[in-house]
C-alpha cells in the first residue's frame, strides 16, 4: 500500500522576507518566537533546505546538496517526493515569493533586489521573473503600488494553516527514502 501526505510547496513555508516576532497567531501555528522568516513545515530537509535558499540565494541544486551533505540526487528525489515539484522549481517558486515582497514592501532597486537573491545580473533576474508572471518586474511592482490596485499579499498562501505535527517526516538514509505517515 502506498503512502499518501501532502505536499509541501514553497508558499506554505514562506512568510516574510524581513526579520520581526511571529505574530500570535504564526505562534500558535508553530512558528517559534525565533523564526528566520519561515514557517515550520514539519519536514526537517524542507526546513532546511527554504533556510538555505533564503540565506544563499540562486545557486545550483548541487551547491545546496553539498551544504546539506547529500548527493544532488537524494536532494532532487527528496524536494520531489516531499515539495509535488523539482527541486529547481521549488527555488524558483520561493526565489519568486522573496522577490515579490521586496519589490511591494521596499523601495529597492531592482538590480539590488537581483544582487540580494543571487543573481549575477538583472537582466537574469528580468527573465526568471518574466518566466513565471509573464510580467517584468518593473511592470509588476508599478501595478501592485498602483492607488486602488489589491494590496492584499496574494502571493502567500495564509489560508492553510500547516502545524508541524501533522506533516509526514522524510529520513534519508544511504540514497533511500523512508516516508513515514503522520509521525
Amino acid at each position: 500500500m502506498e503512502e499518501t501526505f501532502k505536499r509541501i510547496p514553497p508558499e506554505d513555508v514562506f512568510i516574510t522576507v524581513f526579520k520581526r516576532k511571529p505574530t500570535e497567531e504564526e505562534l500558535w501555528m508553530g512558528v517559534p518566537p525565533d523564526f528566520d522568516g519561515n514557517r515550520p513545515s514539519g519536514n526537517n530537509l524542507i526546513d532546511l533546505f527554504a533556510y538555505l535558499i533564503r540565506k544563499y540565494g540562486r545557486m545550483d541544486t548541487s551547491e545546496y546538496a553539498r551544504i546539506m551533505q547529500l548527493k544532488t540526487s537524494e536532494l532532487r528525489g527528496a524536494i520531489l517526493a516531499i515539495g509535488g515539484m523539482s527541486a529547481m522549481e521549488w527555488r524558483n517558486r520561493y526565489l519568486l515569493l522573496e522577490a515579490q515582497e521586496l519589490m511591494e514592501r521596499t523601495d529597492m532597486s531592482i538590480t539590488a533586489i537581483a544582487a540580494k537573491l543571487g543573481f549575477s545580473q538583472p537582466s537574469v533576474f528580468s527573465k526568471f521573473f518574466r518566466t513565471l508572471t509573464k510580467s517584468q518586474p518593473w511592470e509588476w511592482r508599478v501595478e501592485k503600488k498602483k492607488p486602488g490596485s489589491n494590496r492584499k499579499r496574494t502571493y502567500h498562501c495564509y489560508e492553510q494553516a500547516i502545524h508541524a505535527q501533522t506533516h509526514a517526516k522524510c529520513a534519508i538514509s544511504s540514497a533511500k527514502f523512508f516516508v513515514i505517515k503522520n509521525v
